[in-house]
């Protein structure tokens, strides 16, 4: 995984077809932002579709989570 962080403050996490088998296996990826000069952590998870995920997620949670958005990404 390549991780790093801009001058702007943008974090860029760039995952390799290793790390996208190992989302796929249900294996999510949890990162530490500090390393970067950030103060949370970063769950990066997988799914068929959003409902898989937020189903996963609250199995695993325990609570009700909000419906899941798409989001535009640039």
């Amino acid at each position: 995984m390549l991780k790093a962080r801009l001058s702007n403050g943008l974090f860029i996490l760039g995952i390799d077809a290793k790390n996208v088998k190992r989302l796929q296996e249900g294996k999510p990826i949890v990162l530490s932002l500090a390393a970067l000069g950030g103060t949370d952590d970063l769950m990066i998870m997988y799914g068929n579709t959003l409902g898989d995920i937020k189903a996963e997620l609250e199995s695993a949670s325990g609570e009700a989570l909000p419906q899941p958005t798409e989001v535009n990404i640039q």
